[in-house]
């Protein structure tokens, strides 16, 4: 497991090493370790935190970067500075994200038309 690879996975999921430690149930400062040693994790340690991050194992454990998917755009670890996004991809995320809330205000807006129509006849 490349000594990176759970830190990537709790900076990309958006969580702090306390979190994850309230997960596995130790402390902070445990928690640190296993990032700096991975090779210490217990076998349930693993298990717990491969359920959390929706990865196998075999995964959790590997020494290849880990893989990690935005959407339809898959990136990998040696695609981008160590795991992570480049500005430009989270630009682009922004960008899509506006378009749907654009597009959830409009249909939320048309929606509310209708039920007046509906009650109008």
């Amino acid at each position: 497991m490349a000594t990176t690879t759970l830190k990537i996975l709790r900076e990309v999921n958006g969580h702090t090493q306390e979190s994850i430690a309230e997960v596995l149930g130790i402390s902070q400062n445990t928690y640190s370790r296993l990032e700096r040693e991975p090779k210490s994790l217990s076998a349930e340690q693993a298990h717990k935190l491969s359920e959390f991050y929706n990865v196998s194992v075999v995964d959790l454990l590997s020494e290849n970067a880990p893989h990690i998917s935005f959407g339809q755009n898959a990136i990998t670890n040696n695609q981008n500075a160590n795991g992570y996004v480049h500005n430009n991809e989270i630009h682009n995320h922004n960008g899509e994200l506006k378009a749907l809330k654009e597009e959830i205000e409009y249909l939320r807006k048309q929606n509310s038309e209708l039920i007046k129509a509906l009650g109008n006849k």
